[in-house]
């Protein structure tokens, strides 16, 4: 490690780890996503430990039993530079798993990048989707046990995306604002867990944060 990053630390709780990560800001005006949304979801999404965890409950026959769920609150743009993880518990039947972010509004009976104002990258084949039906190729493909992480900056609207630990490079560019973390599955045994902050994230963020802001001073 280049540089001693503190929010790494197991000892922080969620709220110090948030706080030192988005110091600008304050979330009696704009929240900060901590869970996914109970009600913003496709109804084949099953949620547990306290909306952290994802599963999939459909048949899983075509893609028209695709499933996503957004998170509880959107991205506020006062973070600079946003950041979650997701852990790949399992790949279930056939590792059909979307991670990214989408517009509130967008149909959650797909999944994430399929639609407009929606964008993923998918565990199958290792694609980026923006708003089409039609991937780009972008990175490996992730199955169980797998760490995916997905990052938006909000001041140039450029997201990439890391697989356990490792910065993947720039996925999508001029994305719009107030976008909800969102993650899709389509067959049986899909599961998978959300890192919002609430424990130390594989990547080193703040690294990413600092040089950043050394770029954008520089």
């Amino acid at each position: 490690m280049e540089y001693e990053s503190p929010s790494q630390s197991p000892t922080l709780t969620q709220d110090q780890r948030l706080k030192l990560l988005y110091p600008m800001v304050n979330e009696e005006e704009t929240p900060l996503p901590r869970c996914w949304s109970t009600k913003d979801k496709y109804n084949y999404i099953g949620l547990s430990q306290s909306n952290l965890r994802v599963h999939y409950k459909g048949h899983g026959k075509t893609h028209k039993d695709a499933s996503s769920v957004r998170a509880t609150h959107p991205i506020p743009a006062s973070c600079g530079l946003y950041y979650f993880e997701v852990k790949i518990i399992s790949k279930g039947r056939d590792g059909y798993m979307g991670v990214g972010l989408s517009a509130q509004g967008v149909n959650m009976n797909r999944l994430p990048g399929w639609d407009k104002h929606s964008y993923g990258y998918h565990g199958d084949d290792g694609h980026s989707f923006c708003s089409s039906g039609t991937g780009q190729a972008y990175g490996p493909t992730f199955t169980t046990g797998d760490v995916i992480g997905c990052g938006i900056n909000l001041i140039d609207g450029s997201c990439f995306y890391t697989k356990n630990g490792h910065h993947l490079g720039i996925a999508f560019q001029d994305l719009p604002s107030g976008l909800y973390p969102t993650v899709g599955l389509q067959t049986p045994g899909e599961v998978i867990d959300a890192n919002f902050g609430q424990e130390p994230f594989k990547f080193d963020i703040e690294g990413e944060m600092r040089e950043l802001r050394r770029k954008t001073q520089g």
